[in-house]
């Protein structure tokens, strides 16, 4: 019996002295100093038919073991104290796997599809405040979706940060995250858009989901880009030569919240440089990029959510610097990557009472024109007038998740948003012909609404549309030669669009010039 009893405190013991050695879903070793990329953790997904990497840091000529499945390597760290170990490729699973970094064990790994969901206020717009939130619920707990959500700091702060906030406004603390498995505490915290795109996706092509949300409101989209691209292009200069706190040229809001974070910390007369002070503020050019996305660097995903402009509707000089600034984006992603031109799927802004918004969704329709393997959902039928945050989310998540479909899983027969094929003009007959239509055209409510005619002196003059065939609509000009024709071109359509295809996707916003 005396045996058994010393056999039992034994085991006790060693149980003890293996676990306080061994360090369970942690980033980071405190027995040997090293630490693994802030992205790894139980229950993330790792991208399918890619090689997995896995890195991090360490003291210089550290030795780096790891193990997934039953697959072993090795590496000492270089003389930067950086150390990246590549794992073959696996086919999507559900079936949980296991990842040990010398001391450092994550489990419940899923192989499946990797989306970075990212941009401003509406993709970081939580599940439980949409509309449809109670038909959700009973789809929320979903093994499936993995969510790996970063959180920030306030963005307003009258009376200043605080000390805690303050250390937090680095690139390299600023964003905290842990991967969950998708359940109602976590699903219903998560951006709407990316936890719909999830659901979806993970029915239509039996794998599990990943999403990575990196947005953060208010932002614009110079704090997605990296500083490289913006410091060597003369239209952004200025935001690094200049005094940015008194660059008018940098979003008025954005300056004035910096300066009422940074409250406490300032020196007055002291001019203020990006990057040069002790602090970085989360809106300043390029910091949401470095914070949020170059951490990301080594890792396979298989594309991008994009729901990001409103901030970049103030004037017309920021909506026409979107035009350069916009593709610079997408392609500077691409390069820093360096995974080929990967999936970018970008949400239209929806129906607001914002003066800007046609211009700016005519921004957004040419990117995506002309920057390969980039889409667009059509989301200005939807949205709410006086609400810049509509609630109205579900929409736009199924609409991307066929455009994933359609484009990226090669599911090609489906039908996309109808667009413009062709024009012919007859005296004062315009006469437009559609792809992507599905089985026809189709008319809501039976009445074709939203096209306009211009003049030569620029006046634009509502015109009847008819449709004339399965494919066309007859537009008929109130005018002798127009030399204009535009679909759409208001901030809240009224009366609300009426032109979609047959699976009830809409007709996007257009403009042509007739000569």
């Amino acid at each position: 019996m005396k045996n058994i009893k010393g056999l039992g405190l034994y085991v006790l013991m060693m149980t003890f002295f293996i676990n306080s050695f061994v360090v369970f879903g942690s980033n980071q070793s405190h027995t040997s100093g090293f630490k693994v990329a802030k992205v790894f953790g139980d229950h993330m997904v790792l991208q399918q038919n890619k090689p997995i990497r896995i890195w991090g840091s360490a003291k210089v000529g550290t030795k780096i073991s790891a193990k997934f499945d039953d697959e072993e390597k090795e590496i000492i760290t270089n003389k930067d104290g950086e150390w990246l170990l590549t794992f073959k490729a696996r086919k999507a699973s559900f079936k949980p796997h296991l990842l040990k970094i010398n001391n450092i064990i994550f489990k419940d790994i899923l192989i499946g599809e990797v989306w970075i969901c990212s941009g401003q206020s509406n993709m970081y717009f939580p599940l439980k405040n949409i509309d449809t939130y109670r038909q959700q619920i009973k789809e929320i707990d979903n093994n499936s979706i993995r969510i790996f959500k970063n959180e920030k700091i306030r963005t307003v702060a009258k009376n200043g940060y605080t000390e805690e906030e303050l250390k937090r406004c680095q690139t390299d603390t600023f964003f905290k995250a842990t991967w969950k498995v998708s359940a109602k505490e976590s699903a219903e915290k998560t951006s709407a858009i990316a936890w719909l795109f999830a659901n979806g996706l993970t029915k239509k092509i039996n794998a599990p989901v990943g999403i990575i949300q990196v947005a953060v409101g208010g932002s614009a989209i110079n704090n997605w880009i990296p500083s490289k691209a913006l410091k060597s292009n003369s239209l952004t200069q200025h935001y690094f030569d200049k005094d940015w706190l008194k660059n008018d040229k940098v979003k008025a809001a954005h300056r004035q919240r910096a300066k009422d974070a940074f409250k406490n910390v300032l020196i007055e007369n002291q001019p203020y440089y990006v990057g040069k002070f002790p602090y970085r503020w989360l809106c300043e050019p390029s910091f949401l990029f470095e914070a949020g996305i170059a951490p990301l660097k080594n890792m396979f995903f298989k594309g991008v959510l994009w729901y990001q402009g409103e901030s970049d509707t103030d004037n017309l000089e920021m909506v026409n610097m979107t035009k350069k600034l916009f593709p610079m984006m997408i392609n500077e992603w691409r390069t820093f990557f360096n995974q080929g031109d990967f999936p970018f799927i970008a949400v239209q802004l929806p129906a607001f009472k914002g003066t800007l918004w046609p211009e700016f969704r005519e921004v957004q329709k040419q990117t995506i024109n002309n920057v390969k393997n980039s889409y667009m959902v059509v989301s200005f039928d939807l949205g709410d007038e006086n609400n810049i945050h509509p609630k109205d989310k579900q929409l736009i998540g199924e609409r991307a998740v066929r455009l994933a479909l359609k484009n990226v899983y090669s599911k090609t027969k489906m039908a996309g948003f109808p667009e413009l094929k062709k024009w012919k003009v007859k005296r004062e007959n315009i006469k437009l012909t559609f792809k992507e239509i599905g089985e026809g055209v189709h008319i809501k409510n039976d009445i074709i609404t939203g096209f306009e005619v211009a003049d030569k002196e620029g006046n634009f003059h509502k015109a009847i549309a008819v449709l004339s065939s399965k494919k066309s609509i007859k537009v008929i000009s109130p005018i002798k030669e127009p030399v204009k024709l535009r679909y759409g071109w208001m901030p809240f359509p009224k009366p609300p669009v009426s032109v979609y295809n047959s699976e009830a996707l809409p007709l996007g916003p257009f403009q042509l010039n007739l000569n």
